[in-house]
């Protein structure tokens, strides 16, 4: 029917439409004109005056309501059926909907939808509606470990190592456990401490809802829909240390999917199975993620010296956003397009017992919906794109902090290790 997905399978690694040494030089050549060009007509903050956007009607406003009430409901349900899948389902990734569900549908595509719809992982997320239905109403003060959000970082780094280091993590038992001590886990500070303060620990929203603000949709709060340029809601993003760790995490975990699809790689885990291979491959990941967050940091200690700012990293963090995204859809587009069709056949047979609910078990996967020539272009535009952007974003947060000449000479560092990912990321997705 289809093809085991093993956690962080990705189609198409080396089909670049050009040669990657053409591909890195055109990129970083586009990254230092982009920056001489902000640096000579770019000299006041603009992103943040355009983030308000327009108001749509009122009359789609409640169109949109009635919808997210619609999705809610239905993931919920997703949900609750993909948990039983993962603890009692059959315990096969073939043919049981977990892996699929768990790491193509919710972890490449709710971020997809994100950029493109905006926060609607907090709209529609089962632990938000279920975390609201048991908040507790005590008063009790929240710890500082909860309240200062570095909770947040924990969810994320333990799925990422089930899915790139742990040797077993498409395991439907291994997903199913994870996902119930995660929601038992979220419930139980809840009803401790509310949900409103526990948010903060759900790892997977806070990285969403940051990836929401490059989105051209913006929701307020009390539920006004409003349409803008794409990209300028990241300068609303307030920056901190915890969400800089979050995502710096993100990033050097799909730097390290990357690095782990490489020759190299590959001849390091030659013979390794088992635990053998999973401690092999957590340090090959710690690695990786460290020399990720070591370049971004020595940058920003260049930045801090010549602005006198020592927040200058927590500052620019917000900068790395549209980096996560050009890298995810690099990564994983295809897997998306293509693994992803694998969820329509076990929406009838979720658990993997021989069942037929809606007649699409049988379904195939088309491995022809998409060329290996648009799935390089994707992974060549989206990381250039990404950079890019992110040059923008930076330097108007530059120009927003100090006078031009200081904010242009903050992002020479910034811009050098922006250079280096760009490269970096092309150098993996040619394999």
């Amino acid at each position: 029917m289809f093809p085991t997905v093993l956690a962080h399978g990705v189609g198409g690694r080396s089909d670049l439409p050009v040669p990657e040494w053409q591909a890195a030089w055109g990129a970083a050549v586009a990254l230092v004109l982009s920056f001489a060009a902000l640096g000579l007509l770019w000299h006041h903050p603009r992103l943040r005056s355009m983030s308000a956007g327009l108001r749509v009607g009122s009359s789609a406003e409640g169109a949109v309501r009635f919808l997210v009430g619609v999705f809610r409901a239905v993931v919920l349900v997703v949900f609750l059926v993909v948990l039983a899948a993962g603890l009692v389902g059959a315990d096969d990734a073939v043919s049981n909907a977990s892996p699929v569900s768990v790491y193509v549908i919710f972890w490449v595509g709710v971020p997809v939808a994100s950029v493109l719809l905006g926060p609607v992982w907090r709209a529609v997320s089962p632990w938000e509606a279920l975390g609201r239905l048991v908040s507790g109403s005590s008063g009790r003060e929240a710890p500082g470990w909860l309240t200062s959000g570095w909770a947040a970082l924990v969810p994320v780094s333990i799925f990422h190592w089930l899915e790139l280091a742990y040797h077993d993590g498409a395991s439907p038992r291994v997903i199913g456990w994870f996902g119930l001590a995660y929601t038992v886990g979220l419930m139980l500070m809840s009803r401790r401490w509310g949900w409103e303060e526990v948010r903060r620990a759900e790892g997977f929203g806070v990285l969403f809802d940051a990836l929401a603000s490059l989105s051209p949709v913006r929701w307020d709060g009390s539920g006004r829909l409003y349409v803008r340029p794409p990209f300028v809601g990241v300068a609303e993003t307030a920056p901190s240390s915890s969400l800089l760790a979050v995502l710096l995490a993100a990033l050097g975990g799909t730097a390290f999917d990357g690095f782990s699809r490489t020759r190299v790689w590959g001849d390091l885990m030659a013979g390794r199975a088992n635990w053998e291979a999973t401690v092999v491959s957590t340090v090959g990941l710690v690695w990786v993620v460290a020399l990720v967050g070591l370049a971004y940091h020595l940058a920003c200690r260049s930045g801090g010296r010549i602005t006198g700012d020592p927040g200058f990293a927590t500052r620019f963090g917000t900068s790395l956003i549209p980096i996560l995204v050009g890298y995810d859809l690099a990564h994983y587009f295809s897997l998306l397009l293509l693994e992803g069709q694998a969820f329509v056949a076990q929406a009838s047979d979720p658990l993997g017992r021989g069942w037929d609910l809606f007649g699409t078990v049988d379904n195939a996967v088309n491995w022809t919906l998409i060329s290996t020539a648009a799935v390089g272009w994707v992974q060549l535009g989206s990381i250039v794109v990404g950079h890019l952007v992110a040059v923008v974003v930076a330097h108007d947060r530059a120009v927003e902090e100090w006078r031009p000449a200081v904010a242009l000479r903050s992002q020479y560092p910034m811009l050098g290790v922006m250079i280096a990912y760009t490269v970096f990321a092309l150098v993996l997705i040619a394999g």
